[in-house]
């Protein structure tokens, strides 16, 4: 799964990198936790979208609290999820993000990377809209089961798009689950892995010291 992410660069980086203008209002961050808004590019150009994605024929908002993640083996059988990945799919950039595994009686959190590099999740979004006519854009990750080093922290993973391939996740080209994961790349052998503070468990603190390694 993916419960927390960080994102770190300047924006003329992430704009050159995504290739759009990014919103004023983008600074790096290092423990990003669902329900808070997310840099995404859609088919349109650059925003923030809220991480959990809330179906358009939901009743309410709280439904996105808990579908962050969606599982891309099963994404086309899911109601919440299946039109968004046939009609809106979006990229989310990331230089990072955390996973927890069970060590003597402790979640011990680790970091996972790209080289410090910028790199893409595989989301989806969904527009959304009250009663009051209020419209709120909210969206998920894909997930995948973990290979590699990465199986032996989590049972799972974030989906990463390669970079040539963005614009073919943006504009549909594909239509099926398998399609869609035949232009993916998990990127499993290129993450690197370690050790960070326990501080990342509570989402109120962000800071750069939060993917410092720390010795176990």
């Amino acid at each position: 799964m993916c419960g927390r992410f960080a994102l770190a660069s300047s924006p003329q980086a992430m704009a050159e990198y995504l290739q759009g203008d990014v919103p004023d209002s983008f600074v790096s961050r290092y423990n990003i936790a669902p329900t808070t808004p997310v840099l995404a590019k859609i088919s349109s150009g650059i925003t923030f979208l809220r991480w959990g994605l809330i179906p358009s024929w939901s009743k309410d908002m709280v439904i996105g609290n808990r579908l962050f993640n969606a599982r891309s083996e099963t994404i086309l059988q899911k109601p919440s999820f299946k039109n968004a990945f046939k009609r809106r799919r979006c990229l989310i950039p990331a230089s990072g993000f955390y996973e927890w595994h069970l060590e003597s009686g402790i979640k011990q959190p680790y970091f996972c990377h790209i080289d410090k590099a910028l790199f893409s999740f595989a989301g989806i979004w969904e527009h959304w809209q009250d009663a009051q006519g209020n419209e709120l854009h909210s969206c998920a990750i894909l997930t995948t089961q973990a290979v590699g080093e990465l199986a032996g922290i989590h049972q799972r993973m974030p989906v990463v798009i390669r970079d040539e391939l963005h614009n073919d996740w943006l504009n549909h080209a594909n239509e099926s689950t398998q399609a869609a994961l035949d232009c993916i790349s998990q990127l499993n052998s290129e993450f690197h892995i370690y050790p960070v503070s326990t501080m990342v468990n509570a989402s109120r603190n962000d800071s750069a010291e939060l993917i410092n390694p720390v010795k176990t």
